[in-house]
This record gives structure tokens, sequence and C-alpha cells, in this order.
């Protein structure tokens, strides 16, 4: 798997590589719609490719749009949802620097 890693342009030590078992998290119930509407929208982003990396940019919001149209999330959701964006970018960034 660090060899996927590798070639988007993402080091990654193997020993912090975990499996589904070890990355289960808690949510609290406040919470719970927030963290669904950000999963909802993991195939959302947008990014380009460079030759030994990955810039990510952010959301596509057209496309965050329909996924929170559809699913029915609140504005709340929407709002937490670009909280979630802002530090998602900041590790996604340090990791392709």
């Amino acid at each position: 798997m660090a060899g996927q890693f590798e070639r988007m342009g993402m080091e990654i030590d193997p020993s912090e590589i975990t499996t589904a078992e070890d990355e289960a998290f808690k949510v609290f119930a406040p919470n719970w719609e927030s963290v669904t509407a950000f999963l909802a929208c993991e195939t959302q982003w947008r990014m380009i490719a460079g030759a030994a990396k990955l810039l990510w940019l952010g959301f596509d919001y057209v496309a965050v749009d329909v996924v929170m149209r559809r699913y029915e999330f609140s504005n709340a959701a929407f709002a937490d949802l670009q909280v979630m964006e802002l530090e998602a970018l900041s590790v996604l960034k340090g990791a392709s620097a």
C-alpha cells in the first residue's frame, strides 16, 4: 500500500498504514450528519496531477451541492463540511509537499 501512496506523490511510512479495523472512531451524535456529509463527498475533491505529486485544491462545490441536496443534508452540515475541508487540505497539502 505504501507504493500506491508513493505513486500519488505521497510519502507514507509503512508503519502509519492502518487497517479498516484500526481506523474505527467514535462520532458523537450531534456530529453524525456532518461526518456523513463529509464521507458522502469523498469523491468530490478537485486536484491537479503534476509530474511528481498531486496538488489538492479543495472540494468541487458544484458536485458537493448535488450531494448535499440529494441526501438532504442541512445547511449546518454544509458549514461543518467546509471546516473539515480546510483541515483535510492542511493534511493533504502537507503530504504532497
